[in-house]
């Protein structure tokens, strides 16, 4: 991997950790969501589908609340200038990727844990589970790194992030929902191939946005 692409990478997670404003957003959110979801069942079980309905859209909101601020923060702070001097659009679009990738999938790991401890869930295939999360976590990332992009340099804060990146992540959502549905129940088939579909639509937002991020980046 291209040394200036890692720089930028320890760049921003230094910046993280730090300020560490997403990743405190993001646990807070998903904790006292799950905590709150466990004592409003009160004991109660939920359907499988139910499960896996509340899991991701607390993965969801977790995502809008911690991934749209890696490009807001630098429109805010006047460094998109610097970045631009400094490092190629490509070198910033892959650096900016990789974190919200990383940042996402420690953050899925935590909601996860907590999900499961607090709802009592045990899934019947914890492979397909696992598998699923993490497909899931990828093509999320994906899209809202690209997204936020689009959202910094229209001006508009993370206000308009949550209602353009809804639309575009129902295929994965319901794909999401149905197989960690099927994993939590044990009544299906495992279908990887869904597996599958969601890294090949990860593939595919990622290349049309490699294409196409200097032109956001410069453009706007």
């Amino acid at each position: 991997m291209n040394s200036r692409i890692l720089n930028n990478i320890k760049k921003d997670f230094l910046i993280e950790i730090r300020n560490r404003s997403a990743v405190n957003i993001s646990f807070a959110f998903a904790g006292i969501t799950t905590l709150s979801v466990s004592l409003a069942a009160g004991g109660a079980p939920f359907t499988p589908v139910v499960h896996a309905i509340i899991f991701w859209i607390i993965l969801f909101f977790s995502a809008m609340s911690g991934l749209a601020h890696i490009f807001i923060r630098e429109e805010e702070e006047k460094n998109s200038l610097f970045l631009s001097l400094y490092y190629s659009p490509e070198e910033i679009y892959l650096s900016k990727l990789i974190f919200n990738i990383i940042l996402f999938l420690s953050i899925s790991v935590i909601v996860t844990a907590l999900y499961l401890f607090f709802l009592q869930v045990f899934p019947v295939y914890p492979l397909l589970f696992i598998l699923t999360v993490i497909s899931g976590c990828f093509a999320i990332a994906s899209i809202t790194t690209i997204l936020g992009a689009i959202v910094s340099k229209a001006g508009s804060g993370s206000s308009l992030f949550t209602v353009i990146s809804f639309p575009i992540l129902l295929p994965v959502l319901w794909t999401a929902i149905r197989l960690t549905s099927v994993s939590i129940d044990g009544s299906g088939v495992q279908e990887y191939r869904n597996i599958v579909f969601l890294l090949a639509f990860s593939g595919v937002i990622i290349s049309v946005s490699y294409l196409t991020f200097k032109f956001i980046w410069t453009e706007f």
